[in-house]
């Protein structure tokens, strides 16, 4: 899988098939991709590392696991993956749509449980790191999903279903539930706007100033909001995304580097250069040399 999979922040590629909407895939950082920017799909996904460790962040939540930990994304939530220092990560994404799981009608599982969980109504506990006494159990049913799913035995998703219902009892039944702030679901969107934006336009100027204005904020007020939400400030976020965009430039096109530069939104090439080479630890024609030899 390359990272220009990853391109977009709402990821539109197709995960699951109709029939039966799970899917399961390994990867690893950084050999298959150095990193996974923001994003979000309209899936359920699981993340369990298999091998090493890596930085997951959720929202803006930010944590190293390691192999055997797993983390769950809702619908819609912002996540992104990167690499702990130089050390590589083996792990697998497993994506659903939880509507598979929800009975059409006069069933209490849907509006009872899984509907105010997948909507961001009820909050529950997202890491799965062995700090509860029910996070065993719910590795053993990850595992014993991916065993069918390797497998494919006749009638396999009847079990898989039966393993995520199991999967989300324990969840349900050892945590307690927080209800979500009011105005967090308006906030959410606002971020996503946000980055849509940076998404399309990141080659153009984007000033404070204007991005407030987009935004519907004072400068200072945007400025205040986007670090909240993002964790970092805007101009450094809109930087590693410009960088980001210019290594899969140069690593899938031939364009020379004060062009990758331009088109990223860096009209100094000096400057593109300096941060290229914080952000990589090698220079932008390095990188593009170690690229043709994988």
């Amino acid at each position: 899988m390359r990272d220009s999979e990853y391109k977009n922040f709402r990821e539109g590629k197709k995960h699951t098939e109709v029939t039966f909407p799970y899917n399961t895939y390994l990867c690893s950082i950084p050999l298959d991709f150095s990193s996974v920017p923001v994003h979000w799909h309209e899936e359920m996904e699981l993340i369990v590392v298999k091998k090493g460790r890596g930085i997951v962040t959720l929202d803006r939540e930010s944590r190293v696991l390691e192999a055997g930990q797993a983390v769950i994304v809702l619908p819609g939530q912002l996540h992104s993956i990167r690499q702990c220092q130089q050390e590589r990560m083996e792990y697998e994404n497993i994506i659903f749509r939880l509507e598979m799981l929800l009975p059409k009608e006069g069933d209490i599982c849907g509006p009872g449980f899984l509907e105010p969980y997948r909507d961001g109504k009820l909050l529950y506990p997202a890491w799965i790191d062995g700090s509860a006494p029910y996070h065993q159990e719910m590795s053993a049913c990850i595992r014993k999903m991916d065993e069918l799913s390797e497998r494919r035995p006749e009638g396999y998703p009847l079990a898989v279903k039966g393993w995520l219902f199991q999967f989300f009892f324990l969840l349900f039944s050892g945590a307690e539930p927080t209800v979500a702030e009011e105005g967090s679901v308006k906030a959410l969107d606002k971020v996503k706007q946000i980055l849509s934006r940076i998404e399309s336009d990141y080659g153009k100027p984007l000033s404070i100033e204007e991005m407030a204005g987009f935004s519907g904020f004072s400068p200072s007020h945007f400025m205040k909001f986007f670090k909240k939400h993002m964790g970092v400030p805007f101009v450094c976020y809109l930087n590693d995304y410009r960088l980001t965009m210019a290594a899969r430039a140069l690593a899938e096109t031939q364009e020379d580097v004060l062009t990758v530069a331009l088109d990223a939104g860096f009209p100094n090439v000096s400057y593109f250069n300096r941060l290229f080479k914080r952000k990589f630890q090698m220079t932008p024609l390095e990188y593009r040399k170690r690229g043709k030899k994988k």
